[in-house]
């Protein structure tokens, strides 16, 4: 079998596996820049070395450390797969080390930028108060761009105070709603059944109008505003979960739990959030000290 066959049957199989539009698209480019790159050659042909020569190309793009980690990622996603169907004898992932990405100080929200942010919404308009609970729980809830928008009318329980989220790979878990995200919605809640019956729970959170659900595109586009008016250059719907996942930390969640609540499949992820924290670790040290 040749590269570009493989290549196609991989990305089809990802499909089978559930895996996200977003995951598909990743796979589909990088492996199209492994394919630029080796030619469409026969997969016995693909070897250590060539991976390595592979890795030396990619570094020559002056592109970066974390880039080139994530296109050797997907490659040797892809050759384990190769590996597993039988189509190449070799194990050659288990010998093709990442290159070593260099570790970016997580940037988050601080309390002025937070108060000014959430200052920008007109709360006795009702997309305002959409508004504001959407960004109240990427904040207070560490959800996903995405995973606002995919919300569901039933999946949402703010008396119990916890809200289903269907998350990366469609996987589905529990996530705790905050004091404030509870106060927001059950305003945004009454506010859209004024404006017509629910019936369906399958039906989306939130909506444009009526009951046309929200696409990615408008949250994108509300950041775009928010970012001017709220003078935060910076500010996108990560932003907001990584400040909240370091703000978890910092007044005494554990990484095990935020592991849950973020959705991710290791802790390896996690931890990034604890290099974040080292002042706090310091002052709330006396407590956990065995001889304190």
């Amino acid at each position: 079998m040749n590269l570009q066959s493989a290549i196609e049957e991989f990305l089809i199989d990802q499909q089978v596996r559930g895996n996200s539009s977003k995951t598909l698209k990743y796979y589909r480019q990088t492996m199209g820049v492994f394919r630029e790159f080796a030619g469409d050659i026969a997969l016995v042909e693909i070897t250590l070395l060539l991976c390595k020569r592979y890795y030396i190309h990619l570094s020559q793009r002056k592109i970066a450390s974390t880039t080139m980690q994530s296109y050797v990622k997907a490659l040797r996603a892809f050759l384990s797969w190769c590996f597993s169907e039988g189509y190449i004898v070799e194990n050659i992932p288990s010998r093709l080390k990442l290159p070593k990405a260099q570790r970016k100080v997580i940037d988050v929200l601080t309390d002025d930028e937070i108060r000014r942010l959430f200052a920008c919404f007109n709360l006795r308009d009702w997309y305002g108060i959409r508004n504001y609970a959407m960004c109240a729980l990427m904040l207070d809830s560490g959800l996903r761009l995405n995973e606002v928008v995919s919300l569901e009318w039933g999946g949402v329980h703010v008396p119990e105070g916890y809200a289903i989220v269907n998350g990366k790979g469609n996987k589905q878990r529990i996530v705790p709603l905050g004091l404030q995200s509870k106060k927001v919605l059950i305003r945004y809640l009454g506010a859209l059944s004024m404006k017509h019956t629910i019936e369906d729970e399958k039906a989306a959170l939130f909506v444009k109008d009526e009951q046309t659900p929200i696409k990615q595109s408008t949250v994108e586009s509300l950041f775009r505003k928010l970012k001017r008016k709220a003078g935060i250059p910076r500010l996108r719907p990560h932003l907001l979960r990584h400040s909240f996942a370091t703000r978890y930390l910092e007044n005494g969640g554990d990484v095990y739990s935020l592991q849950q609540i973020l959705g991710h499949t290791s802790l390896d992820m996690v931890r990034r959030y604890v290099h974040q924290t080292p002042s706090k670790t310091i002052a709330c040290f006396p407590q956990f000290s065995p001889l304190g």
